[in-house]
């Protein structure tokens, strides 16, 4: 009976043993690990089946919701019509914006300077003996025939002097612009100042009607890209200004005869481009349709093809007219 016992006491010391040691492992598992516990035999079928649904969109994570790279748009490239007219739209806003902020501070600053209208800036004077072209009449070419004359009776004044003794001629040294009054800032030809002629060789005299001109004009021609050299007063007559010049070569006048040619051509080409302009302009006013456009484009171009024609003969006609006199 006493043996019965003994063995019921070491029974009953080991199970308490081992519930002890299963409660301390249970507080260690539960302590240091970071995983859920499983649903215990006592927990509900609805209990296990409302955790086994995904959560509520706006209880997931923020990583988890980000868009995917093959979703994310373009960065930098080319933006829409619509885009690029909203950009334009907010950077009017915000220049006006900024403009009546500014005209507030001037206002509040300046009040009578404020209330008073800005002047307009003077208009550039229009050329009065330039046609300009009449939409009333689009097919009449009278402007552009007309301004083009006014360049080939330059250009023909230019090349007649070339051809004649080049720089060094009377027209070209009585057309140099001298400013007698620094102050008033006003030119004259020196034409209007004093009188040019060849004393014979290589010398040219300029016979001032003021003597208080004569620097000014000895200024000038020093100044000046064509002859560039001090003239020097005369010994005999105080309103004297003499000067010796070199003779052009052949091969420079040709070249400045063939540079006054292509500037002549460039002359032209602006002419027939303006006019085109204007045709464009009419189109979009509804004065010209598509047909009239191009009919004014061939007809602008004809005029243009006989013009270069023309430059082309008179180049070869100097040139050739020069270079026969030799160097």
């Amino acid at each position: 009976m006493s043996g019965m016992r003994a063995a019921n006491s070491l029974l009953r010391g080991n199970a308490a043993a081992g519930a002890s040691l299963s409660s301390s492992r249970s507080r260690l598992f539960t302590a240091t690990s970071p995983r859920s516990t499983l649903p215990t035999s006592h927990t509900t079928a609805a209990s296990a089946a409302s955790a086994a649904r995904p959560a509520p969109w706006h209880t997931i994570p923020a990583a988890a919701t980000a868009r995917p790279f093959s979703h994310t748009a373009t960065r930098g490239g080319r933006k829409s019509k619509k885009q690029q007219r909203q950009i334009e739209e907010a950077d009017e806003e915000a220049e006006e914006a900024a403009e009546a902020e500014a005209a507030e501070k001037l206002r509040a600053r300046w009040p009578k300077a404020a209330a008073a209208p800005p002047k307009p800036a003077p208009a550039a004077p229009a050329d009065p003996n330039r046609l300009t072209a009449d939409p009333n009449h689009p097919f009449d070419l009278a402007d552009l025939h007309n301004n083009l004359a006014k360049s080939e009776a330059y250009f023909t004044e230019e090349l007649k002097k070339l051809r004649s003794s080049g720089r060094f001629n009377a027209d070209g040294l009585g057309s140099l612009l001298v400013q007698p009054d620094r102050k008033s800032g006003q030119t004259f030809p020196l034409r209007e100042l004093a009188t040019v002629a060849p004393l014979g060789g290589r010398r040219w005299s300029i016979l001032a009607f003021e003597e208080s001109s004569v620097r000014a004009i000895a200024s000038a021609v020093q100044r000046s890209e064509a002859f560039n050299q001090q003239p020097q007063r005369s010994a005999d007559n105080p309103l004297e200004l003499v000067m010796s010049v070199e003779p052009e070569r052949g091969e420079a006048l040709a070249r400045r005869a063939r540079e006054a040619c292509q500037e002549w051509r460039t002359r032209v080409r602006e002419e027939a481009h303006r006019r085109e302009k204007a045709h464009k302009k009419w189109r979009g006013e509804g004065i010209l349709t598509a047909d009239d456009v191009v009919r004014l484009k061939n007809m602008v171009q004809k005029v243009q093809d006989d013009k270069m024609k023309a430059i082309q003969g008179k180049e070869k006609e100097v040139v050739g007219a020069i270079m026969s006199r030799g160097s």
